[in-house]
């Protein structure tokens, strides 16, 4: 197998990347660009550079993907660190105020760990990449400015308590997309009513992508030499009912024209409103389509034949 043939190969893939600390994700996708050298490439959602864990790099077509795997649920191990709070609401920051944790107790912890389950609003930090104007809010946050910024609904699924050895917190958060974790520990430290911020925070999950099966950042030119690098488009959605089309209709849709879905024929169609994937004989991803009436569909993203 020649070189060019090797990279293509990870061409249309979505790569599970255990990022390193001090990597920003962009870091990440330019060392990946660096490594393989394709022409696009991008990602997933980002991620801290002090946090550590899993990002996605998303080559070719699977860009076209960015969003719908930014949806996806995501699983956290994080130290609330008691004690004390920062500008950035992470041990990267400035203190700016400090107090006594010696009568907090693990059934207090517990107790307070509680009241974030669910949905409910919570108000981005400074220290993100949300953009104001075209520009992120920590660029503003390190220009010591300060934007007002509108609460987000989010939903954690769940908070488990892993360990309590004062000052340090260790929970596993389930959550949605758009929770920030930082916040949450500065949130955590209010409920007991102690100052509180993030310390190591290591991303476990997102959706059906694990931390165990991604390549460290450092070891890019690894993936040339695999088999079957990373997940295939189709893979990558597989959390959306797949549609399987006719020859006929996946020729059409490379027209495009929009396959009409018959309940007689595809018996397992989602609802009204549901996203589904369609995929052609081969198994290739042809499309990612939201479900209407009577087997009307309308094409949300198209993917080119590979």
């Amino acid at each position: 197998m020649t070189e060019s043939s090797a990279r293509a190969k990870l061409n249309n893939r979505v790569i599970p990347v255990a990022k390193s600390p001090g990597n920003s994700t962009y870091d990440c996708v330019r060392l990946f660009k660096r490594a393989i050298r394709l022409e696009k490439v991008g990602h997933a959602g980002s991620l801290d550079p002090q946090a550590i864990g899993l990002i996605l790099i998303l080559t070719g077509e699977a860009t076209k993907l960015s969003n719908y795997l930014m949806d996806l649920p995501k699983r956290y191990i994080a130290d609330v660190r008691l004690g004390a709070t920062t500008d950035t609401q992470d041990e990267s920051g400035r203190i700016l105020k400090t107090g006594s944790w010696a009568n907090v107790d693990r059934e207090a912890v517990e107790a307070a760990l509680n009241r974030f389950t669910g949905k409910r609003f919570q108000t981005p930090p400074m220290y993100s990449a949300l953009k104001h104007k075209g520009t992120p809010l920590y660029m503003l946050a390190r220009r010591g400015e300060k934007i007002d910024r509108n609460p987000r609904q989010v939903d954690t699924y769940s908070i488990t308590l892993l360990d309590f050895k004062p000052p340090i917190v260790r929970v596993e958060v389930y959550c949605s997309r758009g929770l920030y974790l930082r916040v949450l520990a500065e949130e955590i430290g209010d409920a007991l009513a102690v100052p509180a911020h993030l310390g190591t925070l290591v991303r476990m999950r997102i959706g059906h992508f694990t931390l165990d099966e991604a390549v460290p950042d450092g070891e890019f030119e690894k993936l040339i030499e695999a088999d079957s690098p990373g997940y295939s488009l189709a893979e990558a959605v597989g959390h959306f009912p797949a549609v399987t089309l006719s020859e006929e209709q996946s020729r059409g849709l490379s027209c495009g024209m929009i396959p009409k879905l018959h309940p007689g024929t595809h018996a397992a169609l989602p609802g009204q409103g549901a996203l589904l994937r369609l995929q052609r004989p081969d198994g290739s991803l042809g499309a990612i389509a939201e479900m209407g009436l009577g087997g009307l569909i309308q094409l949300r993203r198209v993917f080119r034949e590979s």
